[in-house]
């Protein structure tokens, strides 16, 4: 049989290009890629620990120049993993979102140094999926609220399983002021203090304000009962210690000052108030702030109150009738409405007013008086990012109020 004629093939030709339906994808990349992630997951006793580091740094060598997808499995089956290398923990936290987000919501193998340098090297995407993780400790928290975003702080101050540290609410406290969304949330939290609550009041909404109110106005029935005798002492002393006299004057009953009103040309509060229907200047201010026994700055903070509440405290603190209250209103030539309706600044403080026991309101007077005692003026160079400052109450108190640039 014949054989028909076919070209002779010669063993130096290139064998011809396969004809391929797709485009040929590598695969060896992706198996080494997933076998190094299950590799790095295994434990000591499976794997000595000098092996298992050498392959987490083979592992980011490989990811820096592998695709996302890549990228994005190896962080999901490292999410679980307690005791992963933390060079690669780290390295995997810090890229795009899409890959770093189940590692930083829910990633086991972080400790709070790893979360703080997240923290500092990351944006904001990265710190809100940090501000969702279950459980946060004040470290972590302040890392967080010190980047000022406020996304991230209402993330935080959301999350049930956060610590919040004194420091991290004042500056939340100072943040507020600039972020009308912070102070509902910061009131519901357990770590608020009194003294934060009501520095947050003066620049919170009507419904942050009533619900600090409801919290930390209280009575001083146990306090005033408990330290009786001390009073006793201190008068008979002739108040001759300043600090003592300033302390038992936010405990006592009486919020009126007797001796002022004694020597006052108006000879009560009501005629000072009186006197004010025909125009206010600072003089009466003053006059009118010692009769009710606080001081000039802390009446002209409640005077100017934007949203009208604080006055409502202060009448009812210094014993006033509905209408003479009315009249104060109108002689500081606040702007009328209606008494009944909370949709104006009359009708917030009256119901303020209305709804707030006496004793109640002369605590949170009583506080407000105490707290903002320092100069104003000094205030400039206070801080709250320093961990280890630490400064009496009522600077911090004042330095939150007064200083804008805190």
């Amino acid at each position: 049989m014949a054989l028909t004629n076919q070209p002779r093939l010669d063993a130096a030709d290139p064998p011809a290009p396969l004809e391929l339906s797709e485009p040929h994808a590598p695969q060896a990349r992706g198996a080494l890629v997933a076998r190094l992630c299950e590799i790095v997951s295994w434990p000591e006793s499976r794997l000595p620990a000098y092996e298992r580091q050498l392959a987490a740094d083979i592992l980011v060598g490989l990811l820096r120049t592998s695709n996302i997808e890549l990228r994005r499995r190896c962080a999901q089956g490292l999410a679980r993993v307690t005791d992963a290398p933390k060079g690669l923990l780290r390295y995997l936290a810090r890229d795009e979102i899409n890959v770093a987000l189940p590692l930083l919501e829910a990633g086991a193998g972080f400790d709070d140094s790893d979360l703080v340098a997240t923290v500092r090297a990351g944006v904001s995407a990265h710190w809100i999926a940090i501000a969702r993780r279950r459980h946060l400790s004040e470290t972590v928290t302040d890392a967080l609220i010190q980047t000022g975003d406020t996304p991230t702080i209402e993330a935080v101050l959301r999350n049930q399983g956060t610590r919040l540290s004194t420091q991290g609410v004042d500056l939340v406290v100072a943040r507020s002021r600039q972020a009308a969304s912070l102070p509902s949330l910061l009131v519901s939290r357990t770590e608020i203090r009194p003294t934060q609550a009501l520095v947050l009041f003066w620049w919170a909404s009507f419904e942050a304000r009533l619900q600090i109110l409801r919290r930390f106005a209280v009575d001083r029935n146990v306090l005033i009962q408990e330290l009786g005798d001390v009073f006793k002492l201190a008068a008979a002393e002739g108040w001759s210690d300043a600090d003592t006299r300033k302390t038992l004057q936010v405990i006592e009953r009486r919020q009126r000052n007797r001796a002022a009103a004694a020597q006052s040309p108006y000879g009560s509060l009501e005629g000072a108030l009186a006197a004010a229907e025909r125009g206010v200047d600072r003089a009466l201010v003053h006059e009118i702030a010692h009769l009710a026994g606080i001081k000039p700055t802390t009446a002209s903070q409640i005077f100017a109150d934007p949203g009208g509440e604080a006055i409502g405290v202060f009448c009812k603190a210094v014993g006033l009738k509905r209408p003479l209250m009315l009249a104060f209103w109108r002689a500081l030539r606040r702007p009328a409405g209606d008494p009944d309706a909370t949709n104006n600044p009359l009708g917030r403080a009256v119901y303020v007013f209305d709804t707030l026991a006496t004793a109640k309101a002369q605590t949170v007077l009583r506080y407000w008086n105490w707290s903002f005692t320092a100069d104003a003026a000094n205030l400039e160079r206070v801080s709250f990012d320093d961990d280890a400052l630490e400064l009496p109450l009522a600077r911090r108190n004042a330095a939150l109020l007064f200083n804008r640039n805190v």
